[in-house]
């Protein structure tokens, strides 16, 4: 017997969806997966965020309560103030259903737990965005330093994570014959940079598995784009761990060198990523998609002149 017709597949009951329409909450009735959303200022919660303001049910995971220390944060004792429950608790209180799991993405047992949690709950999947990665460390500098074992995380959370995670997701998938992957990579994987070898090579891994799955589950209605931001103003943003750095400042002064005067927000990319998941973007599949200001220019930019007083 063939596999059911989208249309066929109710909406899950309840969520904020009810009594909301298309116009108003474009994803009610989908359920989606957003992997890395323990830290505050992430990627993560802003792009749960935006799909949760759009209607979808909500399944967030990341591999401690509040996201994966950065090594400047380990030097300086940074905790941030939430995490993953405080964040699930917020939209919830804003009318979402929401489900938040503790889930090592390379480590099979676990992907399989979030896959459960989902069918379990919801009985079906739409979205799934794998925003988690390894955080920055000693794999950032000379390809004579990088230790083996930084390598390793690397592959093993960007490239087999984001891969268990696609294998784990596509059967529910494919059961409605719909579904949306969003990738998250880099522009290290469209460009060079320097120290940056390990990060480049899992980034662009990334892009590879994305245009190649795009491939085989195309055909069940499935579609899967790689989103490749640059500079985004997050806590993995800056690596000096200089306890006096002005991080605001820091990140002003990059954004400078930007066309578009700023670096980005997690904001940003979750609109790319809101877009990528919605239905509208259907013939949509197998791209990687920069996200990053028009890029860091080399040279001075022109600065529009001041605005008139009032004007």
């Amino acid at each position: 017997m063939d596999a059911p017709t989208r249309a066929d597949v109710p909406p899950p009951e309840g969520g904020r969806q009810e009594g909301l329409d298309a116009g108003q909450a474009p994803l009610a009735g989908q359920v989606a997966v957003v992997t890395g959303c323990g830290k505050p200022d992430g990627m993560g919660q802003g792009i749960a965020r935006a799909l949760a303001a759009r209607g979808a049910s909500l399944v967030i995971t990341d591999l401690e309560p509040r996201g994966v220390a950065n090594d400047r944060q380990r030097v300086l004792g940074q905790v941030p103030p939430s995490g993953l429950e405080e964040f699930a608790e917020g939209l919830r209180a804003e009318g979402a259903e929401v489900v938040g799991v503790l889930c090592d993405i390379s480590h099979r047992p676990d992907v399989a737990r979030v896959m459960d949690t989902v069918r379990d709950r919801f009985g079906r999947l739409d979205i799934l965005v794998n925003n988690a990665a390894a955080p920055q460390g000693v794999d950032r500098q000379d390809v004579e330093q990088v230790p083996d074992e930084a390598f390793d995380l690397l592959i093993d959370v960007n490239v087999r994570g984001t891969y268990a995670m696609c294998s784990a997701a596509v059967p529910l998938m494919r059961e409605s014959r719909y579904g949306r992957i969003v990738n998250i990579s880099s522009m290290a994987g469209l460009t060079a940079a320097p120290f940056s070898v390990a990060y480049s090579a899992s980034k662009a891994a990334v892009i590879g598995l994305t245009r190649a799955l795009s491939m085989d589950v195309g055909p069940w209605g499935i579609t899967v784009n790689a989103v490749c931001p640059g500079l985004v103003a997050t806590s993995r943003a800056i690596l000096d761990p200089s306890a006096d750095l002005d991080v605001d400042e820091t990140l002003a002064q990059r954004g400078r060198n930007i066309p578009v005067g700023r670096v980005g927000r997690p904001a940003d990319i979750a609109s790319l990523v809101s877009f990528l998941a919605s239905e509208e973007a259907g013939y949509v599949t197998g791209q990687a998609i920069p996200i990053d200001g028009g890029g860091l220019s080399a040279f001075p930019l022109r600065q529009p002149p001041a605005r008139a007083a009032g004007a």
